[in-house]
């Protein structure tokens, strides 16, 4: 099957292009572009910078992705977006390129599901199987871990991280870490401090543990946070009693909040590149004059 391109849509010649990807009526795809098999652009949409976007993914109207970064320490290097596969964007998403202190790297993985309107700015790392509702807002370097879930109108500080499976409320601002299967909120949309209000059931089905694994990961989430108060305690008596698998997992991820600034372990790697950069090397494929514009 050949592409289907709408006649009035603007392709840069050396964008690669799998045959059987849908381009929609005024889409524009700049001259680094990659899109790979079963991609569907509607229409409206806008694809530039150095990104590389999967298989089987569905691109609503009007969003923008691989733009420059809003950044000011932004140099103008060749940064990238990589985007997996079977994602989903609803209409007006904005994604953005990395920048060269944040590791030159914004990596979306596959199966997310990405609603009207929501903003993903540099440096972001979101993991596979998540959920973001419409207008999440997320700043730069942010890490968005699998199976998250954010509701509609929240939005997240630069460097924190979301955890495996945890939910946050809607309309929440999140200026700190959000621990792994927790419920995250304010009661009142913001005006007082959300915090850790419940435990994300219906991402502790979704991880598929054992039964006895759940039971424990439910027993530590109670003990950590019915109380927050001495939380570094808590972790190493946890720790002392041979804590294991999602267990280990949680307070490892609780101690490395309470080590970075302002309880977000992400501001360790301020300045310079994160873990996940290394990760997805940037090979030559991105540098390659032949694919610049003239």
């Amino acid at each position: 099957m050949s592409s289907r391109v709408d006649v009035i849509s603007e392709i840069a010649p050396t964008a690669r292009i799998a045959r059987d990807v849908r381009v929609g009526p005024f889409c524009i795809i700049g001259p680094h572009v990659t899109i790979g098999p079963g991609t569907v652009l509607s229409r409206r949409v806008t694809v530039v910078g150095h990104t590389s976007i999967g298989s089987q993914n569905h691109i609503e109207e009007g969003c923008v992705l691989g733009a420059s970064p809003q950044d000011l320490k932004y140099a103008g290097q060749p940064t990238v977006l990589i985007i997996g596969h079977r994602n989903r964007f609803g209409r007006g998403v904005t994604a953005h390129i990395g920048t060269e202190l944040g590791g030159f790297i914004t990596r979306i993985g596959s199966d997310n599901v990405i609603l009207d309107g929501c903003h993903i700015a540099h440096d972001c790392y979101i993991d596979d199987k998540t959920f973001l509702g419409r207008y999440v807002m997320l700043a730069g370097h942010i890490r968005i871990q699998t199976g998250s879930v954010m509701e509609d109108f929240a939005g997240a500080h630069h460097f924190v991280t979301i955890g495996r499976y945890a939910r946050v409320g809607a309309r929440t601002p999140v200026r700190r870490d959000v621990p792994p299967f927790t419920y995250f909120y304010s009661e009142d949309y913001g005006w007082t401090a959300p915090s850790v209000r419940g435990i994300h059931d219906d991402g502790i089905r979704a991880a598929k543990l054992r039964r006895y694994e759940e039971r424990e990961l439910r027993q530590a989430l109670a003990d950590l946070f019915d109380d927050e108060a001495a939380l570094q305690t808590k972790i190493e008596q946890i720790i002392t009693m041979g804590a294991e698998g999602e267990v280990a997992a949680l307070c490892e991820f609780c101690q490395n909040s309470l080590k970075g600034v302002f309880g977000r372990q992400r501001e360790l790697y301020r300045g310079k590149a994160p873990p996940e950069a290394a990760e997805t090397p940037i090979t030559q494929q991105w540098l390659d004059p032949r694919r610049r514009s003239t």
